[in-house]
């Protein structure tokens, strides 16, 4: 006698296994930074010190990931952009940010496009957002 449940067991372990990312399954796979040839990092030096760099606490850079993610989802490129503005707006370089620490569980991000240096003539309305974020990484509000 066959035991359904097993072989639907089986099915489901074959399924979770050998479908392409486990799309099927809204899992998603964050993908591995790209590093250049050794031959090209070998040359940088390192400063003796970041003194007057920027810092961002642990909670700050948390609020803005949780922001990252919500504007533009990690899966959006330029190449897979149809339209001109599209494929500027898919890349961060493009993206001037700003995060301020109200307090110390409110952290405000906000994202405002810098569309001059897409082209000339670029203009996209409500492209920027501002969020809210509590100390905890919830998005509280976004405008």
């Amino acid at each position: 006698m066959r035991h359904p449940t097993k072989h639907a067991f089986l099915a489901l372990l074959w399924c979770m296994g050998l479908t392409p990312g486990c799309s099927h399954f809204g899992y998603y796979k964050h993908e591995k930074p790209a590093w250049a040839l050794s031959e090209e990092g070998t040359p940088i030096q390192f400063p003796p010190s970041l003194e007057g760099g920027t810092r961002f606490t642990g909670p700050m850079m948390a609020a803005l990931k949780v922001a990252m993610d919500d504007y533009r989802h990690p899966g959006i490129t330029p190449e897979n952009q149809k339209t001109p503005e599209g494929k500027c707006l898919a890349q961060w370089k493009f993206i001037r940010t700003t995060v301020f620490q109200a307090r110390e569980d409110l952290f405000f991000v906000l994202f405002a496009p810098d569309l001059s240096q897409c082209g000339p003539g670029f203009v996209v309305f409500g492209a920027g957002a501002e969020y809210a974020i509590d100390g905890q990484g919830r998005i509280l509000a976004k405008q």
